[in-house]
């Protein structure tokens, strides 16, 4: 039998807190999959408990609020952070603001849709690669790099450390960057300046191509509100926002998000160049205020991604911050060298070198033209989704009925509103005709389930997840057929 001393104990709160800290919470959220489960399986109804699951999806929330209870309780200093030398965020006003985007968010059917598809794709992602997803220590990278950007930057969120990461979850996102113009003492904006998006010193900036390519999805014509401050539009229709991916090389995909509407100068197929001008930094999407969202992925489709961490080429790097850690001292050893939240980052070569032999510079520009079909389908399928998720959710106060009729005004006034942009050349365009279709069609699919009294009224959830989980299955396969059979990407690459 073996003892136990109090330092014993000591040593096993913390191991016991280190684990805890390695739970991503997202995956725990997950299993709320399983009370879907319960409610669709006669037999199994005591699945149902996992629903509970979903309250994990609070936790970054309540992590906040409780350390800071814990810091005023024990009168603490939080420790010192890359990021406190920012004079970001407008204090109580840019909380209430957030705060206010919540609520729209959650009822607001198409972001629903993106989000549980990032929540799902991870899965997809790590299924990919057996469960191992791409790490720095494992992962080489085939094209070359540089900042997507001109000007010095500041990297506000990213970093290939899970500490400091973008957001270790959902995959996709996990070795993204948030860049922004500041000064030197840290603000976006001048001091003296209001919150409208033209005075943040990185709205309506050039983004570049960051590597050779060929644009395989654009997404344009989601509204960008005029105000910052912590306000995003309240009528988005993409968490993404106006957005461009380019393809530099087998399973290496660039995603810039939040751009200017309008501002996109390429189209699906078009080879770019390094350096070359594709768009403008901009406030659409969920976004606080003007900022570039860069990430390099695996996948053409955002929603199903694995985020790959990424060097760049001649990057001169400052650190006003604190240095958290010794292994940001990461000089360029002719492979790039990675950046991290807090830096100030500037693309420091008048040339471009060029690029590798296996980069995306012998690639031919035709490959990405055969993409158009699967792009249409894939709108379809989240309009598909659309429908099912605005079921599932509206099924816990309204009818299935009362849904399918909603849904079906909802996709005769956006067809209205398209008919009339064409003819008229002005107005509002609510989405893409075949996402409109998608949302009709998930119409017709719930009304005839509910005619059919095949499901009672209080299965509505279960019906809205079937319809989702379709549209989901159908987005997945499309894009994989892409990547695979149209692109010749490999299955999956490098994994930790």
């Amino acid at each position: 039998m073996s003892s136990s001393s109090p330092g014993d104990s000591g040593s096993v709160r913390s191991r016991l807190r280190e684990r805890l800290k390695s739970v991503d919470p997202f995956w725990l959220a997950a299993l709320g999959l399983l009370g879907v489960l319960g409610d669709r399986v006669p037999g199994l109804e005591l699945l149902q408990l996992f629903h509970a699951f979903w309250l994990f999806l609070l936790w970054p929330f309540a992590a906040a609020v409780v350390g800071g209870l814990r810091r005023w309780r024990r009168d603490e200093a939080p420790e010192p952070g890359p990021r406190d030398w920012l004079a970001m965020g407008d204090g109580w006003r840019g909380a209430a603001a957030f705060l206010l985007g919540v609520p729209l968010s959650v009822v607001n059917p198409l972001l629903g849709r993106q989000d549980v598809m990032q929540l799902l794709g991870s899965g997809v992602a790590a299924a990919r690669y057996r469960g191992s997803l791409p790490a720095p220590e494992t992962f080489a990278q085939s094209a070359r790099y540089r900042l997507p950007v001109e000007g010095t930057w500041t990297v506000v969120n990213g970093s290939p450390m899970r500490e400091h990461s973008h957001s270790w979850f959902p995959a996709t996102q996990r070795y993204a960057y948030d860049l922004v113009v500041t000064d030197d003492e840290g603000r976006t904006r001048p001091a003296d300046a209001d919150a409208s998006v033209e005075n943040y010193y990185c709205y309506d900036r050039p983004v570049l191509a960051p590597a050779d390519g060929v644009v395989v999805d654009v997404h344009d014509g989601d509204p960008q509100l005029g105000r910052a401050g912590g306000f995003s539009h309240p009528f988005k229709r993409t968490v993404t926002g106006n957005a461009v991916t380019i393809r530099h090389a087998p399973g290496e995909y660039t995603s810039f998000v939040h751009l200017v509407p309008g501002s996109i100068e390429v189209e699906p197929g078009e080879r770019v160049s390094r350096g070359q001008r594709v768009a403008r930094c901009g406030h659409s999407g969920n976004s606080s205020e003007p900022h570039l969202h860069v990430q390099l992925q695996d996948h053409p489709a955002f929603e199903v991604a694995a985020g790959l961490p990424v060097r760049f080429d001649d990057v001169a790097v400052e650190t006003p911050g604190v240095d958290v850690a010794a292994d940001w001292d990461d000089p360029d050893d002719g492979a790039g060298r990675s950046v991290h939240v807090g830096q100030r980052v500037t693309h420091a070569l008048d040339g471009e070198p060029p690029q590798r032999d296996d980069a995306a510079s012998g690639e031919d520009a035709t490959s990405a033209g055969g993409l158009g079909a699967v792009r249409t389908a894939a709108r379809f399928a989240n309009g598909f989704a659309v429908g099912g998720f605005a079921t599932a959710v509206a099924g816990f106060v309204v009818s299935a009925a009362t849904i399918a009729l909603g849904l079906a005004a909802a996709a005769g006034a956006a067809f209205a509103a398209l008919a009339g942009k064409r003819l008229f050349g002005s107005g509002v365009g609510l989405g893409s005709v075949a996402t409109v279709a998608g949302v009709a069609v998930a119409a017709a699919v719930v009304g005839a389930v509910t005619a059919s009294n095949a499901l009672p009224a209080v299965r509505t959830f279960p019906l809205g997840g079937g319809v989702f989980l379709l549209g989901f299955a159908v987005f997945v396969a499309g894009w994989e057929y892409a990547r695979l059979a149209l692109l010749g990407d490999p299955f999956a690459r490098g994994g930790d």
